[in-house]
C-alpha cells in the first residue's frame, strides 16, 4: 500500500483563495459537493476564482446555540478546511448561484480578509505526516477497517453492494480513508475532527471507532426491529384468529356483536329503574369499545349479565285466602299457634291493603323446634319463591353489600344473589342463624344487616358490585336465632320477635306420628313394609333416649328403628315388632336414667331450673358448711352475676338469721361452699337468686329441700321475687325431669296465656311474690 504524491494539484495553487463557508457539512479530499450560494460576497469570491486558477477554500463553519439563525462571521469558521477546485457554476432564476465542487487536499488558514468584495484567506497546505509511521502498522489498521466494512456491508444500512468492489480498487491509504469518510454518516464536529487529523496511523484508527459505534448502533436497530417484527406479526396473528373465530362464533350463533346486540334488547324491554338502566347503558357502551380479550371485558360482561339477569318487575301475587292459608300452616306444623296467627293477620291486612308494610318477623327458639321449615311452610301458603340464606359464621360485610367490581372474583351481596335465584322481587328470605354473625377487620355483617332489614330504608338498598339501588322493600324477611342476647340491639329492634317454646311430650308424640315417622319411612324405602311404631313406645324413645326441646334427636332414633326394620326384612326376611321390653335391643340402653329426675330429700340441695339457647334444664344447687373463718367459696364456673346473687343470698340469710333460727357464729367459725354441677359448662344469670337461698339456708338450719319442687327466680335483699326469662323453656324442663312443683315469680303470670295452659297441665304451679313463700314450701322441717 503505497502513498502516492498529492501535492501535484497544489503546485498551481495561489497562496490567497476565496472562502467559501460551508454549513452542515465538512469537505474532504477528492469529495464532489454541490454548494448552494447566496451571498453577494461569497458569489463574489468565486467569480474571483473562476477568473484564474478556479481553486476555493471551503470552511465549515462552528456549530451554533440550537435555533440560532443570524448571520456568521470570519470568528465562527475552522482554521482547517478543504482546497477544492470549482467544477461547474449555475445561475438560479430566483437569485443566487449553485456550483459543483471537488475537494483537493487540507489546508490551513494562516490570515482571513475580507477586506476585498469577497472573503479571502492566506493558506499553508498539510501534507500527513509520513516520517513517524511504519507501513505495517497502517496495513494492519486497513485490513481491519476493511473487516469492519465487510460486517456493516452485510448489514446493507451503511455501504452498498458496490461498495467493497470499489474499496478493493484503491491503493493508497490517504484515499482508501477519505472513500471510507466519504460514505460515513457524522455530524460536523465529529468530521471536523477527522480533517484535522495530520497522522494518518490517528486517522485510520478514529474511522474504526466511527466504524465499530455505526456496527453497535446496527445491531440495536436490528434488536428493535425483530422486536417490532415479531410484535406485529403476533398482533398480526391474533387479529387472524379473532376474525376467524368472530366466523365460527357467528356460524354457532355466539357472535360477540349479536350478544351485545341481544343486551341492547334486553335493556330495552325490561322495565328497569332509571339509575340502572343508565348505569347499564353505560357499561354496554364501555364494553363496546373495550376489546373482546382483555381483562376489563370480562368485568364489564359480568356486571351487565347480573343487571340483566335480575328479576325486574316480576313479583309473585300473595295468596290472601285465609282458610286455604291456615290448612297448609296446620297440614306442615302442629302447634306453634302464635307464628301462625301472625302470618294470617298479615295476609288479612294483604287482603285489604295490597302495597302494605310486609313484616320482619324473627323466631327465636330452642334448636330442632321448626323455625327453618315453618319458613318453608309460610311461603307455600303465601304462593311465594323461598330462599334461604344462612349467616352463621359470616364475618365479611362484603357478603352482605356486595364486592366492589376492582377485586378479582367479585360477586353481589348475599341478598341480591337470593332475589336472582328466587326468580322474583318479592321472595320469602329465609336469615338463619342471624345471632351467630361474626365480625372481622373486613368489617361488621350485622351492621349491614340494619339497611337490609329496616323498612324505611331497604327500598333502596345499595350494592357494591351492581353500583345501583335495589328495592328491597318487597320482600319477606324472617330470621331465625337460639339466643336473642348475641344480636346487637339495633338489629334486634328492627325485628319483630316471636318466640318459639320447646315441644312437651304429648307434642312431641303428635309431630312424630303425623311427621317423622312417614318422613323416615318415606327415606327408608319402606312404604307398605308393615313398619310401625306405637305411642308407648314412642313415649318410651322421647323419656329414655332424648332430653331435648325440639324433635331432631327424636327423628333420629325413629329413622334408626327404620333402619333396623330394614336390616330385619333383608337379612332374616321378616318384619320386627318394635315394643317397650325389645327397645333397648335395638337402640341400646336408655341415655336418661329415672335417677336423674327422682331425688331424695336432701340437706343443701335445691333443684333450679335454667335456660339455655337450646331450651331449659334443671340444675341443682348444692350449699355445704365445713370449718372455716367464714368464707364464700363458690365452684361450677358461675358468671359475675350468678356470683352476685350468691353473695345476696348469703346477706339476706346474715340478716334474718333469728328469723330461721341461725346461730350467727356459724357464719363466722364455718366457711359456706357452694357448688353448681357440671363444671365444664359456663353458668350465669339472676334467676338463681330463691334456688341459691333455698340451698344456703337448708345447710344453714340442717333443713332438707323437698326434692318435689322446682323454681326460679331473682332476689333482692329485701326479700321479693323480680321476674325471669325464658320460663316456657323452663316449665318443659322441668316436665321432662318428672317434677310436677314449680315455683314461678308471680310477675311472670301475664307470660302464660290460656293458649300455653297445656303446657303446665299435670303441674303445680306456685306463684310467689316473697322468699317467706318459697321457704315454707320448700324448706322441711328438721328430721328428729
Amino acid at each position: 500500500m503505497e502513498n502516492s504524491n498529492r501535492n501535484n494539484p497544489l503546485e498551481q495553487t495561489p497562496e490567497n483563495l476565496p472562502v467559501i463557508p460551508t454549513i452542515d457539512v465538512v469537505v474532504f479530499p477528492n469529495m464532489v459537493v454541490p454548494l448552494l450560494i447566496l451571498d453577494e460576497k461569497i458569489i463574489n469570491g468565486i467569480n474571483q476564482a473562476m477568473e484564474g486558477s478556479k481553486k476555493i477554500l471551503l470552511l465549515s463553519a462552528k456549530q451554533q446555540s440550537e435555533g440560532y439563525n443570524g448571520p456568521i462571521g470570519i470568528q465562527d469558521l475552522h482554521k482547517i478546511g478543504t482546497i477544492a477546485t470549482v467544477m461547474r457554476v449555475m445561475n438560479l432564476p430566483e437569485g443566487g448561484i449553485k456550483i459543483l465542487t471537488q475537494g483537493l487536499s487540507r489546508a490551513e488558514v494562516e490570515e482571513l480578509s475580507s477586506d476585498k468584495d469577497y472573503l479571502s484567506a492566506k493558506i499553508k497546505p498539510i501534507n500527513f505526516d509520513t516520517q513517524n509511521v511504519k507501513k505495517e502498522e497502517i496495513e494492519t489498521k486497513i485490513k481491519n477497517i476493511i473487516n469492519v466494512v465487510e460486517k456493516l456491508s452485510s448489514t446493507g444500512k451503511i455501504f452498498g453492494p458496490d461498495f467493497q468492489v470499489l474499496l478493493s480498487q484503491i491503493n493508497d491509504s490517504e484515499r482508501i480513508a477519505e472513500f471510507i469518510i466519504s460514505h460515513l454518516n457524522l455530524n460536523v464536529q465529529a468530521a471536523q475532527n477527522l480533517l484535522e487529523q495530520t497522522n494518518i496511523s490517528d486517522l485510520l484508527t478514529k474511522i474504526e471507532e466511527n466504524l465499530q459505534n455505526e456496527i453497535e448502533i446496527s445491531s440495536v436497530q436490528d434488536a428493535i426491529q425483530n422486536n417490532t417484527r415479531e410484535s406485529i406479526n403476533k398482533t398480526q396473528r391474533e387479529f387472524f384468529l379473532r376474525e376467524q373465530l368472530k366466523a365460527i362464533q357467528k356460524e354457532l350463533g355466539d357472535d360477540l356483536e349479536s350478544d351485545l346486540e341481544e343486551m341492547k334488547i334486553k335493556l330495552t324491554n325490561l322495565p328497569l329503574s332509571e339509575e340502572a338502566k343508565a348505569e347499564a347503558t353505560r357499561q354496554i357502551r364501555r364494553l363496546e369499545r373495550t376489546s373482546p380479550d382483555s381483562m376489563e371485558s370480562t368485568v364489564l360482561r359480568n356486571h351487565i349479565e347480573w343487571i340483566l339477569a335480575l328479576p325486574w318487575g316480576i313479583y309473585t301475587k300473595d295468596n290472601i285466602d285465609i282458610k286455604k292459608a291456615k290448612q297448609v300452616l296446620d297440614n306442615d306444623h302442629h302447634g306453634l299457634e302464635i307464628i301462625k296467627d301472625r302470618i294470617l293477620d298479615f295476609l288479612s291486612v294483604r287482603a285489604i291493603k295490597n302495597d302494605c308494610d310486609t313484616p320482619i318477623l324473627c323466631f327465636a327458639g330452642p334448636p330442632g323446634v321448626g323455625k327453618t321449615s315453618l319458613g318453608k311452610s309460610i311461603a307455600k301458603c303465601l304462593g311465594r319463591k323461598f330462599f334461604r340464606l344462612s349467616l352463621g359464621g359470616v364475618h365479611d360485610e362484603s357478603e352482605i353489600r356486595g364486592h366492589r367490581r376492582t377485586y378479582v372474583g367479585a360477586l353481589p351481596g348475599r341478598f341480591i344473589q337470593a332475589i336472582k335465584n328466587s326468580g322474583s322481587c318479592n321472595p320469602l328470605i329465609m336469615i338463619d342463624e342471624i345471632d351467630k354473625i361474626g365480625s372481622s377487620q373486613r368489617g361488621d355483617p350485622s351492621a349491614a344487616l340494619l339497611e337490609v332489614l329496616d323498612p324505611e330504608q331497604n327500598f333502596s338498598f345499595y350494592d357494591n358490585y351492581l353500583g345501583i339501588h335495589f328495592d328491597l322493600s318487597k320482600i319477606l324477611f324472617i330470621t331465625t336465632a337460639n339466643d336473642l342476647s348475641s344480636i346487637p340491639g339495633p338489629l334486634r329492634d328492627r325485628m319483630e320477635i316471636i318466640q318459639l317454646p320447646g315441644y312437651t311430650h304429648e307434642d312431641k308424640i303428635s309431630i312424630a306420628q303425623k311427621h317423622l315417622i312417614p318422613k323416615a319411612i318415606s327415606k327408608s324405602g319402606l312404604e307398605e313394609k308393615g313398619f310401625s311404631v306405637n305411642e308407648d313406645v314412642l313415649s318410651d324413645v322421647i323419656i329414655g333416649y332424648t332430653r331435648e326441646s325440639g324433635v331432631r334427636e327424636l327423628e333420629r332414633f325413629i329413622y334408626k328403628l327404620c333402619s333396623k326394620f330394614a336390616r330385619s326384612l333383608v337379612e332374616d326376611k321378616k318384619t320386627t315388632q318394635f315394643n317397650i321390653k325389645n327397645l333397648h335391643k335395638h337402640l341400646g340402653p336408655k341415655r336418661i336414667h329415672d335417677s336423674d329426675s327422682i331425688h331424695e330429700n336432701q340437706i343443701g340441695i335445691t333443684n333450679g331450673l335454667a335456660w339455655t339457647p337450646y331450651g331449659g334444664e334443671v340444675l341443682q344447687v348444692e350449699a355445704v358448711l365445713m370449718r372455716g373463718n367464714g368464707k364464700l367459696i363458690l365452684t361450677g364456673q358461675l358468671g359475675e352475676v350468678m356470683k352476685e346473687s350468691a353473695q345476696a343470698a348469703v346477706t339476706y340469710a346474715k340478716a334474718h338469721s333469728k328469723t330461721f333460727g341461725i346461730d350467727e357464729e356459724l357464719f363466722e367459725k364455718y366457711d359456706l361452699h357452694i357448688h353448681l354441677p357440671a363444671g365444664a359448662i359456663p353458668k350465669d344469670g339472676p334467676s338463681a337468686g330463691i334456688t341459691l337461698l333455698s340451698s344456703v339456708l337448708s345447710a344453714f338450719t340442717n333443713r332438707a329441700v323437698n326434692c318435689e319442687f322446682a323454681m326460679t327466680g331473682e332476689l333482692n335483699l329485701h326479700g321479693n321475687i323480680l321476674p325471669i326469662g325464658g320460663l316456657k323453656e323452663k316449665i318443659l324442663a322441668a316436665k321432662r325431669k318428672g317434677l310436677k312443683n314449680i315455683i314461678i315469680p308471680k310477675s311472670n303470670k301475664n307470660d302464660l296465656t290460656e293458649e300455653d295452659s297445656k303446657l303446665y297441665e299435670g303441674l303445680n304451679v306456685f306463684w310467689v311474690e316473697n322468699v317467706k313463700d318459697v321457704l315454707d314450701k320448700v324448706l322441711l322441717p328438721l328430721r328428729k
